[in-house]
């Protein structure tokens, strides 16, 4: 049998870790949307200019329609 301060410090133990782990995903999702943000920033200084030319054309397209 097994004294109750060894089995103490093993759930301790256990709980610490499940907190790392808890950690370790908060921080992934971290990462994940920094990279997100960094993608869309990026794709925004390529596409930019294009993308605006679109949206001016659609908008004068709607002003010509009314």
């Amino acid at each position: 049998m097994r004294s109750p301060r060894i089995e103490s410090l093993r759930r301790f133990a256990a709980g610490a870790r499940g907190d790392a782990e808890a950690g370790q995903g908060l921080i992934e999702y971290g990462l994940i949307l920094s990279l997100s943000a960094v993608w869309a920033a990026l794709l925004l200084v390529v596409f930019g200019p294009t993308l605006s030319a679109v949206l001016q054309a659609v908008g004068d397209a709607i002003d010509a329609a009314t």
